[in-house]
């Protein structure tokens, strides 16, 4: 398996030198491969472009759980009230 490797490596490094001696005027497949390159160039910026709006959307709603709304807070005062009331229960029985 190693000896598989290594010759894969080496066809894979002698390729790109034999592509570029082998001619100077691009030909279709040339020009092909350049459409290529420049599809998923573009593919790969409209990614980017996806992950850095799903990025923000995620850290807004981060935010937003982080933030309590009016209802969290409302329950937060009833727990205090009522944390208050037991103490002041408590301390009467005493």
């Amino acid at each position: 398996m190693n000896y598989r490797y290594t010759s894969l490596i080496a066809a894979l490094s002698i390729l790109p030198l034999a592509l570029l001696v082998g001619c100077s005027d691009p030909g279709p497949a040339e020009e092909a491969g350049q459409t290529v390159d420049e599809v998923m160039e573009d593919a790969r910026e409209q990614l980017d472009s996806a992950a850095e709006t799903a990025r923000e959307a995620v850290d807004e709603a981060a935010d937003t759980l982080r933030d309590p709304g009016p209802a969290e807070e409302a329950g937060r005062e009833i727990d205090d009230a009522v944390d208050t009331t037991q103490e002041a229960l408590e301390d009467a029985r005493d």
